[in-house]
């Protein structure tokens, strides 16, 4: 009787393993992203590009300078978008015409807009605020004693921060809206330390994220979160095992209890990465950062045909095995954190930094920061992640090209320990400053890994569960007669927006076959949303 019991129970788990089975590759043969609303506005050639800003269930708020003046001020125009693609508002922003744009973020119902006057280090800046409920618009002029390399900006409780250098040492400082008032954060000035990441949190505080670069036995990541006022919360030194240097770091938001670090790591000198590290933040005990190794991910050697992928995999082992760091080395940089119940999603892209070139490209909004118009950080343009500190190796400027290799995606657990990882490869994809080109979308536990490619959109759906699916999109025009005769590539992009929804953005050349006139092609810029089902 016990036998046959054992029997049933063994026979009862495996239905349930190929029931769950079944259910993954179900839910794998249904689940795609499915196009929803599409925006048009003609443009011109002459006109500048749009910077798209995602302002989650407020909508899209697209902002771009005009070539029109008044009274010494450069007009910029604005134009909210709802969640179903209309217009909701629009009108002309007028700053002084010698600041230039270099940031911009979303928080607490508003937009802001940053500019700066003078070179990368500036004394002073202008911040325009626009209230995207009752689309008021104020103007803050920030001036300080001492010149300023700024790197990061992000809003939090109504106010600002941004990061940057002084010089080669860091600086955070905090700009009250309400009483007009700057505030310099004192823990910063240290010589030898990088600024890694300033981050706002879901509770209404921020982080900032420092390493220490000295030749010291122990070296530590230094993370530190404040008030919406810059009250010091909480600080966290975590030690850096020996020989190993930090090179990227990013934290996420508190969505979760637990605050995660995640960011690249190298062996010795050098901007190659050789893994991923993690570790969660707790300042009552001592932590310990967990090391991976890229080629102990299953799916980041994608790029490369099945055989060599394997060969480097087998060295690694033997590497290892003899007490050697892998020989296997990319340029991979974190891009966003992503926390749910399963844990914390990690985006982050590896690319090439290969040549130079003198080609411009299309008249584009152009921030030394952060490349042309849109954002390695999601919601925030401002932080270049290739030339973010006097440290980096790589500076970009409109003369630098990179091959963008692929996208990576990994799945880390409550406790910082990696559990999944998927990645999906990039055709021919080049840009002319380092820049974010894919995003992802979790939605019923699938993960969708995107990016859009000559008016495709290429789509990687998977989970722990489930192998990953391939699929291409095409991206609906507006009129059935419509036909693309041309997509320019330098500047388009994917990105998540909120809930199950993404949208892709970029212009477009459209003829209109169905039209009897002079001239049926059309110049558009254009965004398509859509959702994961």
């Amino acid at each position: 009787m016990g036998t046959q019991r054992y029997l049933s129970d063994k026979a009862f788990l495996k239905a349930i393993v190929a029931t769950a089975f079944l259910v993954a590759v179900a839910l794998g043969a249904w689940a795609q992203l499915l196009p929803r609303e599409r925006y048009e506005k003609e443009v011109k050639q002459s006109d500048n590009n749009f910077i798209v800003i995602p302002m989650e269930e407020e909508g899209i708020a697209l902002v771009r300078g005009k070539n029109k003046y008044k009274e010494g001020n450069r007009l910029r125009e604005i134009i909210l978008l709802d969640t179903s693609l209309k217009e909701t508002w629009q009108s002309d922003l007028e700053v002084k015409s010698s600041y230039d744009m270099v940031g911009y973020e979303y928080g607490n119902h508003h937009i802001y807009l940053l500019f700066r006057e003078g070179s990368a280090d500036s004394r002073e800046f202008i911040l325009a605020s626009v209230n995207v409920i009752d689309h008021s618009v104020n103007q803050f002029e920030i001036k300080h004693e001492f010149l300023l390399r700024p790197i990061h900006f992000t809003a939090v409780g109504g106010n600002v921060v941004f990061g940057g250098y002084v010089s080669t040492e860091p600086a955070v400082m905090l700009y009250e809206t309400s009483k007009k008032v700057l505030k310099v954060i004192p823990g910063f000035f240290l010589k030898d330390t990088e600024l890694l990441d300033v981050r706002p949190n879901k509770n209404n505080t921020f982080n900032t994220l420092l390493v220490e670069r000295n030749s010291l036995d122990k070296r530590h990541l230094v993370l530190k979160t404040f008030d919406a006022h810059g009250g010091l919360l909480l600080e966290d030194e975590i030690e850096i095992d020996k020989d190993v240097n930090i090179l990227t770091g990013i934290t996420s938001s508190l969505k979760r209890e637990e605050l995660i670090l995640l960011g690249t790591y190298t062996i010795g000198t050098g901007r190659e990465a050789v893994g991923f590290y993690s570790t969660l933040a707790d300042p009552f005990t001592d932590q310990k950062i967990h090391y991976t190794p890229f080629t102990d991910l299953s799916a980041l050697l994608g790029y490369l045909p099945a055989k060599r992928a394997s060969r480097i995999k087998e060295r690694s082992k033997e590497r290892d095995e003899a007490g050697k760091t892998t020989g296997y080395k990319a340029y991979v940089l974190p891009i966003r954190i992503e926390e749910n119940e399963d844990g914390f999603y990690l985006l982050s892209e590896m690319y090439d930094p290969a040549s130079t070139t003198g080609r411009s490209p299309r008249n584009s909004y152009f921030n030394p920061y952060y490349g042309y118009g849109y954002s390695p950080y999601g919601n925030n343009p401002f932080t270049n992640r290739y030339s973010n500190s006097p440290y980096t190796f790589n500076n970009s400027s409109q003369n630098t090209s990179a091959k963008m290799i692929e996208s990576v995606l990994t799945l880390f657990d409550g406790r910082g320990k990696l559990v999944w990882d998927t990645s999906l490869q990039y055709d021919n994809v080049k840009r002319y400053a380092t820049e974010q080109i894919s995003d992802f979308t979790i939605k019923d536990g699938l993960a969708f890994l995107s990016y859009s490619n000559e008016s495709k959109i290429i789509v990687n759906t998977g989970s722990v569960n489930m192998e990953p699916e391939l699929d291409t999109l095409g991206i609906t025009l507006k009129y059935p007669t419509d036909l693309i005769r041309n997509e320019a590539d330098d500047d388009s992009g994917m990105r998540y927006w909120y809930g199950g929804f993404s949208f892709v953005w970029g212009y477009q050349s459209i003829k209109n076959t169905g039209e009897k006139t002079e001239d049926p092609v059309r110049y558009v810029f254009y965004i398509n949303k859509f959702e994961a089902e």
